[in-house]
């Protein structure tokens, strides 16, 4: 906790006395009847109820009271609320280990962090957007326009590839994943199998990760584009390449290219540690980045909310 304020004192973020006295604390202990774990504590002490730095932490001590009594009537109590989106989905730190969990639907999801992650990617958020980054980005992705259309029909012949395969084994697609060999650079596409997806949701208990991991689904197809790739050869015009490959799965979804597929198909392009959709626009996938904030608001794309809609609508 000591660095977290150090960093927040060089920012000029830091604000002094708005932790919890030891008596309070204590007093919160009693009112949630369990006492509240030494990382939380630390926290509370410090920073108490202040919404200024730490996105999605409680900032009124009653939500925290009322949320900490549902999460033990519904049996979770090995977990801590720690605060929510809107009262809406539930941020759970687990007891033993600060692991963070969301509360979605009586089903806990894992997001993968600790809670000290959480306040470290806090602080590092603070820091302004890498205005230059993106525009290197942006410049590179308007030289590589000419390129538009080959790009447009490597994506429809391996697509095309990718429902031939389906057809041959009397399967139909859920979902399409575009991602790239982090060694190669080249580009594949990964589909979903149905029957895969019906054996899996009728498991007792479901793998939503698995489903949307583009390493496990049942079709493989690589996108020939060596030629562009040839001169998307830095981070930075790969990412630029990203935006433009989703510039076309946009264009082709609004002229209703993926109608023949199942209601709900879900489409996205694993770019780095984040993943983009045809939903978005250009602006919000060039500053899309991968943090707790994007993962809460943006719950719609998580792999649990794609499977939920798709089962739905079956």
């Amino acid at each position: 906790m000591e660095k977290i304020i150090a960093k927040l004192v060089a920012k000029n973020y830091y604000e002094e006395g708005t932790g919890l006295t030891l008596d309070e604390i204590e007093t919160l202990n009693k009112k949630i009847a369990k006492n509240i774990p030494p990382f939380f504590e630390a926290y509370l002490s410090v920073f108490g109820w202040n919404e200024n730095v730490f996105w999605g932490v409680f900032n009124e001590e009653d939500d925290f009271i009322e949320q900490n009594e549902l999460i033990q009537e519904l049996g979770y109590t090995d977990f801590i609320a720690i605060g929510d989106e809107y009262s809406e989905n539930l941020l759970l730190a687990k007891i033993e280990n600060q692991q963070l969990f969301l509360l979605e639907d009586d089903y806990l999801i894992d997001l993968k962090m600790s809670f000290n992650d959480m306040l470290n990617q806090a602080v590092e958020d603070l820091e302004e957007p890498s205005f230059v980054v993106r525009q290197q980005v942006n410049t590179a992705y308007v030289l590589l326009q000419p390129y538009k259309n080959s790009v447009l029909q490597a994506f429809k012949n391996g697509f095309n590839q990718l429902k031939v395969e389906a057809l041959a084994q009397e399967d139909t697609l859920y979902g399409l994943v575009v991602s790239k060999d982090p060694i190669r650079k080249a580009y594949k596409l990964s589909a979903g199998s149905f029957k895969d997806f019906k054996v899996e949701i009728e498991k007792e208990r479901m793998d939503v990760e698995y489903l949307w991991d583009p390493t496990k689904m049942a079709y493989q197809q690589a996108l020939s584009m060596d030629d562009i790739l040839i001169d998307t050869k830095t981070e930075l015009e790969g990412k630029a390449l990203d935006l433009l490959l989703l510039d076309v799965l946009r264009e082709l979804k609004e002229e209703g290219y993926f109608d023949d597929q199942m209601d709900c198909f879900s489409i996205s392009i694993q770019s780095g540690d984040v993943y983009l959709f045809p939903e978005d626009s250009y602006d919000e996938s060039l500053g899309k980045e991968h943090n707790l904030k994007t993962i809460i608001r943006r719950f719609w794309e998580s792999p649990y909310d794609r499977t939920r809609v798709l089962i739905d609508n079956l």
